[in-house]
């Protein structure tokens, strides 16, 4: 196996042997170009081997022309269908892979290209790649468990109609050249314009694997055999957490690559994006866009969330969010996974809306029937979302996100700190993410690639919630942004650990802060006790104590100069109501301080974590008024609107016009757990839009339509009324 250097510079071989075979071509662009995506999902048993009883022959009746019709008649530009599904099945004229016995003499890939040219529809083609029932019939392709057991994941209901298996195979055996053939052989042979590889993460978190394959790989590179256990907690665990990462990366671009030496003009990206701990920051810089799947019960903060970071892994190129037809996750540990029934246009919208907005395009999953045909009330409930995102489609992404806050995104805590430590900052970056989402803050999604290259994209505050592990030039850089001007809000424990994890004596960021760390606090329950009048503290009673749920706090010691605006404070032992609070300590529990031309505040809770657990408005009060006043300025738009109202705002310099979306997440039955389902979406009146300085202009109007806005302009502010917001408005000042 090659090491890095080695890697990247085959790589930079085949990208120009890629070029040569194409003889200079340009990579489609169809992505760019406001796509409204349909997956058509098949994962279909072939009756031959399933031995099933009842089990009917779903290809026979399947027309794809009809299905291309009924697909573009429901606002559908681009259609993905399956190539090769989890099944192992292929669907179209193979010589490397098993085609479904159903099919016959017909090749669905060749049909369906055809009617999506005629159509005039862009059309794509879904690989599985580690999720394959037939490929893990060879054992030298399973992947392998720290117990030498094959992996094979499976829902524990026997009363489900069928067991749903997910049997896994290593991508680092001979599996990857079947993939790699299946690929070759598709971008030689059909007319189509990109791929969509589903399932590597199967195989991806499967960590150690230790098939033979992996294990005389790592031997090969490290001169180690691969550990099985302490992965997070020893220095050779660590070690193989970072080859494995390395791994999925160059297997990802490998297989990329073979489609770009043989046919450049195709689009290839992969669903996961970089969302998993298993993957490191260059996972997807292959992809030529970013996907990613959403499960309406993670809540709509998350969406937007998941939005902002996908958008962080390719700054400038649309991402794309899959919207689930289906009811899913629904109903814990012995679930089904999904419902059949259609969820409703109102939640599909909100939820399609809520993509666009941030800058995405939304893609529409759906499944054919055992018939073959199209379930007709999905195409019913898709049709209206996918005329209003059509209408608003050319307000979307135009220009740059208007910059303000941004919360910082450490892959390093995500993937090499203990497990619960990762758990800890994945409920930070949700919770400091929604609590300024909530507040209408404009806020993006910084990377530690984006520290390391001094990119702030115009952030004037960065909130680093308990991110743990920090590398010492991720420090400096943060250092280095505070003192040029740029605000900090650091929670808990952030820099304790270095870059691969270690644990160090003291905070990385101790000299910004202005503290040293002194250990933690000895209860799994405790407070922060604001006592000083400030900014910082606005709108919470000094004194009264704000809980810490579920996690211990920091404590620290003051430098000099730093000031305390409170202090923990820990509960009364023995009494259960309540837990009142009965002992002030010394230790600060809010810090401010200046640094250089900039400010940072330090709070000794997982201060995000807390807020996504609890949802207490006193969390969010605390970390809007620090990122406020860090920030050193107010933010440019604003907005006087529920905190389920979400604000996405852009400005485009070439036009000198401000365009904000609204979208209104407020509904019964918020989507906001598991079993949630929201029924409707309830409108929401008297909201008013403030735009400032450069961004204010004269007039505004609601797009599509042009219908004028009452607006009003004082001084560089102008203020827009939007009387009723039903579930979402595009609202563009000049």
């Amino acid at each position: 196996m090659v090491d890095r250097r080695e890697f990247l510079v085959s790589g930079a071989v085949l990208a120009s042997s890629a070029v040569l075979a194409g003889e200079g071509t340009s990579r489609n662009d169809w992505f760019r170009r406001q796509p409204r995506v349909f997956l058509l999902d098949f994962q279909m048993p072939d009756p031959i081997d399933q031995g099933v009883p009842g089990m009917p022959h779903f290809f026979q009746k399947l027309d794809p022309a009809a299905i291309v019709e009924q697909v573009a008649a429901s606002g559908t530009n681009v259609l993905l269908v399956h190539a090769k599904c989890n099944q192992g099945n292929c669907y179209y004229n193979t010589k490397v892979g098993h085609k479904h016995s159903d099919l016959g003499d017909r090749d669905l890939m060749a049909e369906t290209s055809a009617a999506c040219r005629k159509r005039g529809l862009t059309i794509l083609y879904y690989v599985q790649l580690s999720r394959d029932r037939r490929s893990f019939q060879h054992p030298e392709r399973r992947a392998i468990d720290s117990q030498g057991r094959p992996v094979v994941k499976a829902s524990d209901n026997p009363l489900l109609p069928a067991r749903e298996e997910a049997p896994v195979v290593c991508m680092n055996g001979p599996h990857r050249q079947f993939i790699k053939d299946i690929l070759a052989e598709l971008s030689r042979g059909y007319d189509f314009d990109g791929f969509w590889l589903d399932c590597f993460n199967w195989w991806g978190k499967v960590n150690p694997c230790l098939c033979a394959f992996c294990k005389a790989a790592y031997k090969r590179d490290t001169g180690a055999e691969i550990p099985t256990k302490h992965l997070y907690t020893t220095p050779e665990g660590k070690r193989y957490i970072a080859w494995r990462r390395h791994l999925n990366t160059r297997i990802l671009e490998d297989v990329i690559g073979t489609v770009r030496a043989i046919n450049p003009k195709l689009t290839v990206t992969h669903n996961a994006a970089g969302e998993n701990p298993w993957s490191e920051w260059e996972f997807c810089d292959g992809d030529d866009y970013v996907s990613h799947e959403y499960h309406f019960s993670e809540g709509y903060a998350q969406l937007s969330l998941l939005c902002q970071r996908n958008r962080s892994l390719k700054a400038r190129v649309p991402f794309e969010i899959e919207i689930w037809r289906f009811a899913n996750r629904h109903g814990g540990q012995r679930h089904s996974m999904r419902a059949y029934e259609v969820r409703g246009p109102e939640v599909l919208l909100a939820e399609m809306a809520s993509v666009s907005a941030n800058g995405g395009f939304p893609q529409y999953y759906d499944e054919v029937r055992p018939d073959g045909t199209l379930e007709p009330r999905s195409l019913r409930m898709l049709a209206p979302a996918f005329r209003e995102v059509a209408a608003r489609q050319p307000w979307c992404g135009v220009g740059e996100p208007v910059p303000y806050a941004a919360v910082l995104w450490s892959k390093a805590t995500q993937a090499l700190a203990p497990p619960p430590v990762q758990k800890l900052y994945d409920g930070s970056t949700t919770g400091a993410f929604t609590a300024l989402m909530e507040n209408h803050l404009p806020t993006a999604v910084l990377t530690e690639r984006d520290l390391a290259a001094r990119r702030w994209r115009g952030a004037r505050v960065i909130v680093v919630d308990s991110a743990e592990c920090l590398s010492p030039e991720c420090c400096q850089a943060l250092d280095v942004y505070a003192r040029s001007g740029g605000g900090l809000v650091v929670t808990g424990r952030s820099s304790l650990r270095d870059g691969e994890g270690r644990l160090l004596d003291n905070f990385g960021l101790s000299t910004l802060i202005g503290a040293d760390y002194r250990g933690m606090t000895a209860t799994w329950y405790s407070f922060i006790a604001p006592e000083q009048a400030h900014p910082v503290t606005e709108g919470l009673d000094p004194g009264f104590p704000i809980s810490v749920y579920a996690s211990l706090q920091a404590r620290v010691t003051a430098h000099s100069g730093t000031r305390a605006l409170g202090v923990i404070t820990n509960p009364m032992p023995g009494f259960h109501m309540g837990f009142p609070p009965l002992e002030r300590t010394d230790s600060p529990s809010v810090l401010i301080r200046e640094h250089g031309k900039g400010r940072a505040v330090y709070i000794s809770a997982a201060l995000g974590a807390v807020y996504a657990a609890a949802n207490h408005p006193d969390y969010r009060r605390l970390m809007v008024n620090a990122v406020r006043w860090a920030a050193g300025e107010a933010p440019p738009v604003t907005l006087d609107a529920p905190g389920t109202v979400e604000m996405a705002a852009w400005r485009d310099e070439s036009t000198r016009r401000t365009i904000v979306h609204l979208v209104n997440r407020t509904g019964v039955g918020l989507p906001q757990g598991e079993g949630s389902y929201q029924q409707e979406v309830i409108p929401v009146h008297g909201i008013r839009l403030h735009l400032d300085g450069p961004l204010a202009g004269s007039s505004a109007k609601a797009q599509p339509g042009g219908r004028a806005l009452p607006c009003k302009r004082v001084g560089h502010r102008l203020t827009v009324n939007i009387d009723r917001l039903e579930t979402w408005e595009v609202v563009e000042a000049v």
